[in-house]
Protein backbone atom coordinates (compact mmCIF):
# COMPACT_ATOMS: atom_id res chain seq x y z
CA UNK A 1 0.00 0.00 0.00
CA UNK A 2 1.43 3.41 -0.99
CA UNK A 3 1.98 6.31 1.38
CA UNK A 4 -0.61 8.37 -0.49
CA UNK A 5 -3.26 5.68 -0.02
CA UNK A 6 -2.46 5.49 3.70
CA UNK A 7 -2.93 9.26 4.02
CA UNK A 8 -6.38 9.00 2.44
CA UNK A 9 -7.45 6.21 4.80
CA UNK A 10 -10.13 7.37 7.27
CA UNK A 11 -9.05 7.63 10.89
CA UNK A 12 -10.82 7.29 14.20
CA UNK A 13 -8.84 9.29 16.71
CA UNK A 14 -8.80 11.69 19.61
CA UNK A 15 -11.91 12.07 21.74
CA UNK A 16 -14.01 10.04 19.31
CA UNK A 17 -11.72 7.03 19.76
CA UNK A 18 -11.75 7.46 23.55
CA UNK A 19 -15.54 7.74 23.56
CA UNK A 20 -15.99 4.55 21.55
CA UNK A 21 -13.49 2.69 23.73
CA UNK A 22 -15.40 3.65 26.88
CA UNK A 23 -18.54 2.04 25.47
CA UNK A 24 -16.90 -1.35 25.95
CA UNK A 25 -15.66 -4.29 23.95
CA UNK A 26 -18.92 -5.28 22.27
CA UNK A 27 -19.64 -1.82 20.92
CA UNK A 28 -16.04 -1.40 19.84
CA UNK A 29 -15.87 -4.72 18.00
CA UNK A 30 -19.20 -4.08 16.26
CA UNK A 31 -17.87 -0.78 14.99
CA UNK A 32 -14.59 -2.38 13.84
CA UNK A 33 -16.48 -5.06 11.95
CA UNK A 34 -18.07 -2.29 9.90
CA UNK A 35 -14.92 -0.15 9.59
CA UNK A 36 -12.11 -2.72 9.50
CA UNK A 37 -9.94 -0.64 7.17
CA UNK A 38 -9.87 2.49 9.36
CA UNK A 39 -6.81 3.71 11.19
CA UNK A 40 -7.16 4.05 14.97
CA UNK A 41 -5.18 6.85 16.59
CA UNK A 42 -4.74 7.15 20.37
CA UNK A 43 -1.53 9.15 20.01
CA UNK A 44 -0.84 11.51 22.94
CA UNK A 45 -3.94 10.22 24.73
CA UNK A 46 -3.82 10.42 28.53
CA UNK A 47 -5.82 7.47 29.79
CA UNK A 48 -5.24 8.47 33.42
CA UNK A 49 -7.78 11.27 32.94
CA UNK A 50 -10.43 8.84 31.76
CA UNK A 51 -10.38 6.42 34.71
CA UNK A 52 -9.81 6.37 38.42
CA UNK A 53 -6.46 5.45 39.89
CA UNK A 54 -7.45 1.85 40.68
CA UNK A 55 -9.37 1.12 37.47
CA UNK A 56 -7.88 -1.04 34.74
CA UNK A 57 -7.37 0.31 31.26
CA UNK A 58 -8.79 -2.61 29.35
CA UNK A 59 -8.59 -3.46 25.67
CA UNK A 60 -8.95 -7.15 26.47
CA UNK A 61 -10.56 -8.99 23.56
CA UNK A 62 -10.74 -5.84 21.41
CA UNK A 63 -10.31 -6.17 17.65
CA UNK A 64 -8.53 -3.46 15.69
CA UNK A 65 -9.06 -4.29 12.02
CA UNK A 66 -6.42 -3.94 9.33
CA UNK A 67 -5.70 -0.25 9.62
CA UNK A 68 -2.73 1.31 11.36
CA UNK A 69 -3.08 1.51 15.14
CA UNK A 70 -1.35 4.34 16.96
CA UNK A 71 -0.69 4.62 20.69
CA UNK A 72 2.26 6.89 20.00
CA UNK A 73 3.30 8.80 23.16
CA UNK A 74 0.15 7.61 24.94
CA UNK A 75 0.13 7.91 28.74
CA UNK A 76 -1.29 4.96 30.67
CA UNK A 77 -0.18 6.35 34.03
CA UNK A 78 0.06 3.78 36.86
CA UNK A 79 -3.13 1.92 35.98
CA UNK A 80 -3.09 -1.72 34.96
CA UNK A 81 -3.24 -2.02 31.18
CA UNK A 82 -4.91 -5.06 29.69
CA UNK A 83 -4.58 -5.96 25.99
CA UNK A 84 -4.92 -9.69 26.63
CA UNK A 85 -6.45 -11.58 23.68
CA UNK A 86 -6.71 -8.37 21.69
CA UNK A 87 -6.40 -8.85 17.94
CA UNK A 88 -4.60 -6.46 15.61
CA UNK A 89 -4.77 -6.72 11.84
CA UNK A 90 -2.04 -6.32 9.26
CA UNK A 91 -1.54 -2.62 9.71
CA UNK A 92 1.20 -0.98 11.73
CA UNK A 93 0.90 -1.09 15.53
CA UNK A 94 2.75 1.81 17.13
CA UNK A 95 3.33 2.07 20.89
CA UNK A 96 6.54 4.05 20.51
CA UNK A 97 7.21 6.56 23.32
CA UNK A 98 4.20 5.21 25.22
CA UNK A 99 4.38 5.46 29.03
CA UNK A 100 2.97 2.48 30.92
CA UNK A 101 3.64 3.54 34.51
CA UNK A 102 3.94 1.08 37.40
CA UNK A 103 0.82 -0.92 36.72
CA UNK A 104 0.79 -4.30 35.04
CA UNK A 105 0.98 -4.22 31.25
CA UNK A 106 -0.82 -7.32 30.03
CA UNK A 107 -0.49 -8.36 26.38
CA UNK A 108 -0.87 -12.08 27.06
CA UNK A 109 -2.45 -13.92 24.15
CA UNK A 110 -2.52 -10.77 22.03
CA UNK A 111 -2.46 -11.35 18.27
CA UNK A 112 -0.49 -8.91 16.14
CA UNK A 113 -0.82 -9.10 12.36
CA UNK A 114 1.85 -8.80 9.70
CA UNK A 115 2.37 -5.08 10.13
CA UNK A 116 5.27 -3.51 11.99
CA UNK A 117 4.91 -3.68 15.78
CA UNK A 118 6.78 -0.84 17.42
CA UNK A 119 7.42 -0.29 21.13
CA UNK A 120 10.53 1.81 20.51
CA UNK A 121 11.37 4.25 23.32
CA UNK A 122 8.35 3.05 25.29
CA UNK A 123 8.68 3.16 29.07
CA UNK A 124 7.33 0.41 31.30
CA UNK A 125 7.21 0.92 35.04
CA UNK A 126 7.87 -1.52 37.86
CA UNK A 127 4.81 -3.66 37.29
CA UNK A 128 4.75 -6.95 35.45
CA UNK A 129 5.06 -6.79 31.67
CA UNK A 130 3.26 -9.77 30.22
CA UNK A 131 3.50 -10.81 26.56
CA UNK A 132 3.14 -14.53 27.31
CA UNK A 133 1.48 -16.42 24.48
CA UNK A 134 1.37 -13.34 22.26
CA UNK A 135 1.63 -13.82 18.49
CA UNK A 136 3.55 -11.44 16.22
CA UNK A 137 3.43 -11.44 12.42
CA UNK A 138 6.09 -10.97 9.78
CA UNK A 139 6.29 -7.18 9.85
CA UNK A 140 9.05 -6.98 12.45
CA UNK A 141 8.83 -6.37 16.19
CA UNK A 142 10.76 -3.44 17.62
CA UNK A 143 11.61 -2.74 21.24
CA UNK A 144 14.36 -0.33 20.29
CA UNK A 145 15.58 1.66 23.36
CA UNK A 146 12.58 0.43 25.34
CA UNK A 147 12.82 0.83 29.12
CA UNK A 148 11.51 -1.88 31.43
CA UNK A 149 11.19 -1.40 35.18
CA UNK A 150 11.92 -3.74 38.07
CA UNK A 151 8.99 -6.03 37.41
CA UNK A 152 8.81 -9.46 35.82
CA UNK A 153 9.05 -9.29 32.01
CA UNK A 154 7.29 -12.32 30.56
CA UNK A 155 7.42 -13.29 26.87
CA UNK A 156 7.07 -17.02 27.57
CA UNK A 157 5.54 -19.05 24.73
CA UNK A 158 5.21 -16.00 22.50
CA UNK A 159 5.45 -16.57 18.74
CA UNK A 160 7.31 -14.12 16.51
CA UNK A 161 7.07 -14.09 12.75
CA UNK A 162 9.85 -13.86 10.19
CA UNK A 163 10.30 -10.10 10.26
CA UNK A 164 12.89 -10.02 13.03
CA UNK A 165 12.85 -8.95 16.67
CA UNK A 166 14.99 -6.17 18.09
CA UNK A 167 15.69 -5.10 21.65
CA UNK A 168 18.59 -2.93 20.52
CA UNK A 169 19.74 -0.60 23.34
CA UNK A 170 16.77 -1.60 25.46
CA UNK A 171 17.14 -1.55 29.24
CA UNK A 172 15.63 -3.98 31.71
CA UNK A 173 15.33 -3.69 35.47
CA UNK A 174 16.26 -6.31 38.05
CA UNK A 175 13.25 -8.54 37.54
CA UNK A 176 13.21 -11.88 35.77
CA UNK A 177 13.15 -11.77 31.97
CA UNK A 178 11.43 -14.83 30.57
CA UNK A 179 11.61 -15.93 26.92
CA UNK A 180 11.09 -19.63 27.69
CA UNK A 181 9.29 -21.59 24.99
CA UNK A 182 9.33 -18.64 22.57
CA UNK A 183 9.35 -19.24 18.82
CA UNK A 184 11.49 -16.47 17.31
CA UNK A 185 10.72 -17.44 13.72
CA UNK A 186 13.24 -16.99 10.92
CA UNK A 187 13.97 -13.30 11.39
CA UNK A 188 17.01 -11.84 13.11
CA UNK A 189 17.07 -11.36 16.88
CA UNK A 190 18.97 -8.33 18.13
CA UNK A 191 19.85 -7.57 21.76
CA UNK A 192 22.93 -5.52 20.85
CA UNK A 193 23.96 -2.87 23.40
CA UNK A 194 21.03 -3.84 25.61
CA UNK A 195 21.16 -3.98 29.41
CA UNK A 196 19.21 -6.91 30.82
CA UNK A 197 19.53 -6.05 34.49
CA UNK A 198 20.31 -8.33 37.43
CA UNK A 199 17.44 -10.79 37.07
CA UNK A 200 17.57 -14.20 35.43
CA UNK A 201 17.21 -14.18 31.64
CA UNK A 202 15.54 -17.39 30.49
CA UNK A 203 15.53 -18.76 26.93
CA UNK A 204 14.80 -22.34 27.98
CA UNK A 205 13.07 -24.41 25.26
CA UNK A 206 13.00 -21.40 22.94
CA UNK A 207 13.27 -21.95 19.19
CA UNK A 208 15.55 -19.84 16.98
CA UNK A 209 15.37 -20.22 13.21
CA UNK A 210 16.95 -16.88 12.35
CA UNK A 211 20.20 -16.09 10.56
CA UNK A 212 21.60 -13.83 13.27
CA UNK A 213 21.22 -13.75 17.05
CA UNK A 214 23.13 -10.76 18.31
CA UNK A 215 24.06 -10.04 21.91
CA UNK A 216 26.82 -7.71 20.76
CA UNK A 217 28.12 -5.68 23.74
CA UNK A 218 25.08 -6.71 25.77
CA UNK A 219 25.27 -6.20 29.53
CA UNK A 220 23.90 -8.86 31.86
CA UNK A 221 23.83 -8.49 35.62
CA UNK A 222 24.14 -11.03 38.41
CA UNK A 223 21.42 -13.40 37.22
CA UNK A 224 21.63 -16.57 35.18
CA UNK A 225 21.25 -16.58 31.40
CA UNK A 226 19.84 -19.94 30.37
CA UNK A 227 19.41 -21.57 26.96
CA UNK A 228 18.60 -25.02 28.38
CA UNK A 229 16.82 -27.30 25.89
CA UNK A 230 16.60 -24.43 23.41
CA UNK A 231 16.63 -25.19 19.68
CA UNK A 232 19.02 -22.98 17.73
CA UNK A 233 19.05 -23.54 13.98
CA UNK A 234 21.40 -22.22 11.32
CA UNK A 235 22.28 -19.02 13.16
CA UNK A 236 25.21 -16.77 13.87
CA UNK A 237 25.09 -16.55 17.67
CA UNK A 238 27.17 -13.54 18.67
CA UNK A 239 28.08 -12.55 22.24
CA UNK A 240 31.04 -10.36 21.23
CA UNK A 241 32.22 -8.15 24.14
CA UNK A 242 29.16 -9.00 26.23
CA UNK A 243 29.49 -8.69 30.01
CA UNK A 244 27.67 -11.22 32.19
CA UNK A 245 28.71 -9.62 35.48
CA UNK A 246 28.55 -12.13 38.33
CA UNK A 247 25.95 -14.22 36.54
CA UNK A 248 26.22 -17.40 34.51
CA UNK A 249 25.64 -18.51 30.92
CA UNK A 250 24.11 -21.96 30.52
CA UNK A 251 23.72 -24.06 27.36
CA UNK A 252 22.65 -27.30 29.06
CA UNK A 253 20.91 -29.82 26.76
CA UNK A 254 20.68 -27.20 24.02
CA UNK A 255 20.10 -28.32 20.44
CA UNK A 256 22.55 -26.44 18.23
CA UNK A 257 22.21 -26.70 14.48
CA UNK A 258 24.63 -25.59 11.80
CA UNK A 259 25.47 -22.37 13.63
CA UNK A 260 28.51 -20.30 14.49
CA UNK A 261 29.07 -19.24 18.08
CA UNK A 262 31.12 -16.18 18.98
CA UNK A 263 32.15 -15.53 22.57
CA UNK A 264 35.09 -13.33 21.64
CA UNK A 265 36.15 -10.95 24.44
CA UNK A 266 33.12 -11.88 26.54
CA UNK A 267 33.27 -11.73 30.35
CA UNK A 268 31.37 -14.49 32.19
CA UNK A 269 31.43 -15.66 35.80
CA UNK A 270 30.26 -19.25 35.17
CA UNK A 271 29.96 -20.86 31.73
CA UNK A 272 28.26 -24.23 31.23
CA UNK A 273 28.37 -25.36 27.61
CA UNK A 274 26.87 -28.87 27.53
CA UNK A 275 24.60 -29.09 24.46
CA UNK A 276 22.66 -32.28 23.79
CA UNK A 277 23.07 -32.02 20.02
CA UNK A 278 25.75 -30.03 18.23
CA UNK A 279 26.21 -29.38 14.51
CA UNK A 280 27.95 -26.01 14.77
CA UNK A 281 30.97 -25.37 12.59
CA UNK A 282 32.82 -23.00 14.89
CA UNK A 283 33.17 -21.86 18.48
CA UNK A 284 35.09 -18.60 18.68
CA UNK A 285 36.21 -17.54 22.14
CA UNK A 286 39.29 -15.41 21.60
CA UNK A 287 40.02 -13.32 24.67
CA UNK A 288 37.06 -14.71 26.63
CA UNK A 289 37.34 -14.19 30.39
CA UNK A 290 35.78 -16.76 32.76
CA UNK A 291 35.91 -15.68 36.39
CA UNK A 292 34.78 -18.80 38.28
CA UNK A 293 34.04 -21.98 36.33
CA UNK A 294 34.07 -23.03 32.68
CA UNK A 295 32.67 -26.33 31.39
CA UNK A 296 32.85 -27.30 27.72
CA UNK A 297 31.33 -30.75 27.28
CA UNK A 298 30.45 -31.50 23.67
CA UNK A 299 28.41 -34.50 22.48
CA UNK A 300 29.56 -37.00 19.87
CA UNK A 301 27.74 -35.00 17.18
CA UNK A 302 30.42 -32.30 17.55
CA UNK A 303 32.60 -34.11 15.02
CA UNK A 304 31.52 -31.55 12.39
CA UNK A 305 33.20 -28.74 14.32
CA UNK A 306 35.81 -26.96 12.17
CA UNK A 307 37.07 -24.23 14.51
CA UNK A 308 37.38 -24.15 18.29
CA UNK A 309 39.35 -21.06 19.16
CA UNK A 310 40.04 -20.04 22.77
CA UNK A 311 43.27 -18.25 21.96
CA UNK A 312 44.17 -15.63 24.55
CA UNK A 313 41.36 -16.70 26.90
CA UNK A 314 41.58 -16.17 30.65
CA UNK A 315 40.31 -18.72 33.18
CA UNK A 316 40.34 -17.66 36.83
CA UNK A 317 38.60 -20.86 37.95
CA UNK A 318 38.62 -24.52 36.93
CA UNK A 319 38.27 -25.40 33.25
CA UNK A 320 36.76 -28.72 32.14
CA UNK A 321 37.07 -29.53 28.44
CA UNK A 322 35.55 -32.79 27.23
CA UNK A 323 34.89 -33.72 23.58
CA UNK A 324 35.76 -36.05 20.72
CA UNK A 325 36.92 -33.71 17.97
CA UNK A 326 38.25 -34.04 14.45
CA UNK A 327 40.13 -30.78 14.89
CA UNK A 328 42.67 -29.33 17.31
CA UNK A 329 41.23 -26.70 19.69
CA UNK A 330 43.35 -23.59 20.01
CA UNK A 331 44.30 -22.76 23.61
CA UNK A 332 47.48 -20.88 22.78
CA UNK A 333 48.26 -17.89 24.98
CA UNK A 334 45.54 -18.88 27.45
CA UNK A 335 45.97 -17.91 31.08
CA UNK A 336 44.66 -20.10 33.90
CA UNK A 337 45.08 -20.10 37.67
CA UNK A 338 43.25 -23.31 38.62
CA UNK A 339 43.11 -26.86 37.37
CA UNK A 340 42.44 -27.50 33.71
CA UNK A 341 40.92 -30.94 33.11
CA UNK A 342 41.62 -32.26 29.60
CA UNK A 343 41.22 -35.95 30.48
CA UNK A 344 37.99 -36.15 28.48
CA UNK A 345 39.37 -34.36 25.42
CA UNK A 346 40.15 -36.63 22.48
CA UNK A 347 41.33 -35.07 19.24
CA UNK A 348 42.07 -36.44 15.80
CA UNK A 349 44.65 -34.62 13.76
CA UNK A 350 43.22 -33.55 10.37
CA UNK A 351 45.62 -34.65 7.66
CA UNK A 352 45.65 -34.13 3.93
CA UNK A 353 46.68 -36.38 1.08
CA UNK A 354 50.30 -36.03 0.05
CA UNK A 355 51.38 -34.74 -3.34
CA UNK A 356 54.26 -36.03 -5.37
CA UNK A 357 57.52 -34.33 -4.54
CA UNK A 358 61.12 -34.91 -3.60
CA UNK A 359 62.05 -36.21 -1.17
CA UNK A 360 58.79 -38.18 -1.17
CA UNK A 361 56.44 -37.92 1.80
CA UNK A 362 55.52 -41.45 2.78
CA UNK A 363 52.32 -40.67 4.70
CA UNK A 364 49.81 -37.82 4.92
CA UNK A 365 50.76 -34.56 6.59
CA UNK A 366 48.77 -32.16 8.79
CA UNK A 367 46.30 -29.88 7.00
CA UNK A 368 47.06 -26.88 9.19
CA UNK A 369 50.72 -26.01 9.97
CA UNK A 370 49.47 -24.38 13.19
CA UNK A 371 48.21 -27.69 14.59
CA UNK A 372 51.67 -28.46 15.93
CA UNK A 373 51.81 -25.36 18.17
CA UNK A 374 48.18 -25.92 19.23
CA UNK A 375 48.97 -29.48 20.34
CA UNK A 376 52.13 -28.31 22.06
CA UNK A 377 50.03 -25.95 24.16
CA UNK A 378 47.57 -28.73 25.02
CA UNK A 379 50.50 -30.92 26.06
CA UNK A 380 51.92 -28.15 28.27
CA UNK A 381 48.57 -27.67 30.00
CA UNK A 382 48.18 -31.42 30.59
CA UNK A 383 51.70 -31.68 32.00
CA UNK A 384 51.17 -28.71 34.29
CA UNK A 385 48.02 -30.35 35.64
CA UNK A 386 49.79 -33.73 36.12
CA UNK A 387 47.58 -35.44 33.53
CA UNK A 388 50.22 -37.75 32.12
CA UNK A 389 47.96 -39.79 29.83
CA UNK A 390 46.51 -36.70 28.17
CA UNK A 391 50.02 -35.25 27.80
CA UNK A 392 51.12 -38.45 26.02
CA UNK A 393 48.18 -38.24 23.61
CA UNK A 394 48.84 -34.63 22.75
CA UNK A 395 52.59 -35.20 22.46
CA UNK A 396 52.00 -38.03 19.98
CA UNK A 397 49.71 -35.88 17.85
CA UNK A 398 52.16 -32.99 18.07
CA UNK A 399 54.87 -35.20 16.54
CA UNK A 400 52.47 -36.26 13.79
CA UNK A 401 51.57 -32.63 13.11
CA UNK A 402 55.23 -31.63 12.80
CA UNK A 403 56.01 -34.51 10.43
CA UNK A 404 57.07 -33.26 6.95
CA UNK A 405 56.50 -29.64 8.12
CA UNK A 406 58.87 -28.86 11.01
CA UNK A 407 60.70 -32.20 11.16
CA UNK A 408 63.31 -33.18 8.55
CA UNK A 409 62.66 -35.97 6.08
CA UNK A 410 64.86 -38.49 7.89
CA UNK A 411 63.45 -37.42 11.24
CA UNK A 412 59.93 -37.84 9.86
CA UNK A 413 60.75 -41.40 8.76
CA UNK A 414 62.04 -42.23 12.26
CA UNK A 415 58.93 -40.60 13.69
CA UNK A 416 56.76 -42.83 11.50
CA UNK A 417 58.56 -45.91 12.84
CA UNK A 418 58.19 -44.73 16.44
CA UNK A 419 54.47 -44.19 15.84
CA UNK A 420 53.92 -47.51 14.10
CA UNK A 421 55.81 -49.77 16.50
CA UNK A 422 54.81 -48.22 19.85
CA UNK A 423 52.31 -45.38 19.30
CA UNK A 424 54.90 -43.03 20.76
CA UNK A 425 55.47 -45.11 23.87
CA UNK A 426 51.77 -45.50 24.65
CA UNK A 427 51.53 -49.14 23.57
CA UNK A 428 53.08 -52.15 25.32
CA UNK A 429 51.45 -54.74 23.10
CA UNK A 430 52.89 -53.54 19.79
CA UNK A 431 56.61 -53.84 20.68
CA UNK A 432 55.94 -57.05 22.61
CA UNK A 433 54.34 -58.65 19.54
CA UNK A 434 57.26 -57.44 17.40
CA UNK A 435 59.75 -58.95 19.86
CA UNK A 436 57.91 -62.29 19.74
CA UNK A 437 57.86 -62.13 15.94
CA UNK A 438 61.62 -61.54 15.86
CA UNK A 439 62.17 -64.47 18.21
CA UNK A 440 60.03 -66.78 16.06
CA UNK A 441 61.46 -65.64 12.72
CA UNK A 442 65.08 -65.83 13.81
CA UNK A 443 64.48 -69.24 15.38
CA UNK A 444 63.28 -70.50 12.01
CA UNK A 445 66.22 -68.91 10.19
CA UNK A 446 68.80 -70.34 12.60
CA UNK A 447 67.30 -73.80 12.19
CA UNK A 448 67.19 -73.50 8.39
CA UNK A 449 70.86 -72.44 8.20
CA UNK A 450 72.08 -75.33 10.34
CA UNK A 451 74.27 -77.68 8.22
CA UNK A 452 74.04 -80.50 10.75
CA UNK A 453 71.42 -83.21 10.84
CA UNK A 454 70.30 -83.50 14.45
CA UNK A 455 68.85 -86.62 16.03
CA UNK A 456 65.37 -85.20 15.72
CA UNK A 457 63.71 -82.03 14.50
CA UNK A 458 62.50 -81.04 17.93
CA UNK A 459 66.03 -81.06 19.33
CA UNK A 460 67.13 -78.74 16.53
CA UNK A 461 64.19 -76.44 17.11
CA UNK A 462 65.02 -76.34 20.81
CA UNK A 463 68.62 -75.31 20.15
CA UNK A 464 67.56 -72.68 17.58
CA UNK A 465 65.04 -71.26 20.08
CA UNK A 466 67.72 -71.12 22.81
CA UNK A 467 70.06 -69.27 20.43
CA UNK A 468 67.29 -66.81 19.54
CA UNK A 469 66.41 -66.22 23.20
CA UNK A 470 70.04 -65.67 24.18
CA UNK A 471 70.40 -63.03 21.45
CA UNK A 472 67.10 -61.31 22.34
CA UNK A 473 67.91 -61.24 26.06
CA UNK A 474 71.72 -60.91 26.18
CA UNK A 475 71.68 -59.27 29.62
CA UNK A 476 70.57 -62.49 31.36
CA UNK A 477 73.44 -64.34 33.16
CA UNK A 478 72.67 -67.61 31.37
CA UNK A 479 72.61 -66.09 27.89
CA UNK A 480 76.32 -66.51 27.14
CA UNK A 481 76.44 -70.21 28.01
CA UNK A 482 73.16 -70.88 26.20
CA UNK A 483 74.46 -69.13 23.09
CA UNK A 484 77.72 -71.14 23.10
CA UNK A 485 75.96 -74.48 23.53
CA UNK A 486 73.36 -73.68 20.88
CA UNK A 487 75.97 -72.59 18.31
CA UNK A 488 77.94 -75.77 18.92
CA UNK A 489 74.85 -77.95 18.59
CA UNK A 490 73.59 -76.21 15.44
CA UNK A 491 76.82 -75.39 13.59
CA UNK A 492 79.52 -77.49 15.33
CA UNK A 493 81.48 -74.35 16.31
CA UNK A 494 81.15 -71.18 18.34
CA UNK A 495 82.29 -69.14 15.33
CA UNK A 496 79.75 -69.80 12.56
CA UNK A 497 79.59 -68.08 9.18
CA UNK A 498 79.45 -64.35 8.56
CA UNK A 499 75.80 -64.69 7.64
CA UNK A 500 74.92 -66.12 11.05
CA UNK A 501 77.00 -63.43 12.75
CA UNK A 502 75.11 -60.69 10.90
CA UNK A 503 71.79 -62.29 11.80
CA UNK A 504 72.76 -62.42 15.46
CA UNK A 505 73.87 -58.77 15.45
CA UNK A 506 70.67 -57.68 13.70
CA UNK A 507 68.53 -59.63 16.14
CA UNK A 508 70.39 -58.14 19.07
CA UNK A 509 69.89 -54.58 17.82
CA UNK A 510 66.20 -55.07 17.00
CA UNK A 511 65.54 -56.87 20.27
CA UNK A 512 67.20 -54.04 22.18
CA UNK A 513 64.99 -51.50 20.39
CA UNK A 514 61.77 -53.35 21.15
CA UNK A 515 62.78 -54.10 24.73
CA UNK A 516 63.37 -50.38 25.14
CA UNK A 517 59.94 -49.61 23.68
CA UNK A 518 58.34 -52.15 26.03
CA UNK A 519 60.07 -50.50 28.96
CA UNK A 520 58.97 -47.08 27.74
CA UNK A 521 55.39 -48.28 27.49
CA UNK A 522 55.51 -49.75 31.00
CA UNK A 523 56.99 -46.56 32.36
CA UNK A 524 54.30 -44.42 30.71
CA UNK A 525 51.51 -46.78 31.74
CA UNK A 526 52.40 -46.95 35.42
CA UNK A 527 54.00 -43.57 35.92
CA UNK A 528 52.89 -41.91 39.16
Amino acid sequence: MTEETEQERPTLGGEEAIKLWRQGREAWNNWIDQHSGWDIDFSFSDFSRELGRDEDISFSGYRFGNGNIYFFNANFSNNNINFSRAKFGNGRVDFSLAKFGNGEANFSGTIFGNGRVDFSDAIFGNGKVNFSGATFGDGGTHFYRTRFGKGYVDFSKAVFGNGGVTFFQSKFGDGKVDFSGVDFGNGDLNFSDANLGNGDVIFNEASFGCDNISFLRTTFGDGSVKFSRALIGKCNLNFFESDFGKGSLNFYNTMLGNSTISLNHTTIDVLTFKPRHFESKSIMGQGISIKSLAIFSLPTSANELKYFDLQGASFDGPLFLSANLNIIPDLRATRYSHQVDLSGLKVELPRTSIRFGWPPKLVRKAEDPQDGPKLRRLKEIAETNKDHQAALRFSADENRAKRWIETSWFGSVLDMAFSFFSNYGQSILRPFVCLLAIFADWTSIYLALSPRTLANWWAGLEQAALLSVSNSLPFLPQSRDLRTDALTALYGTTDPSLCVDLLMITQGVLSFVFLFLIGLGLRNRFRL
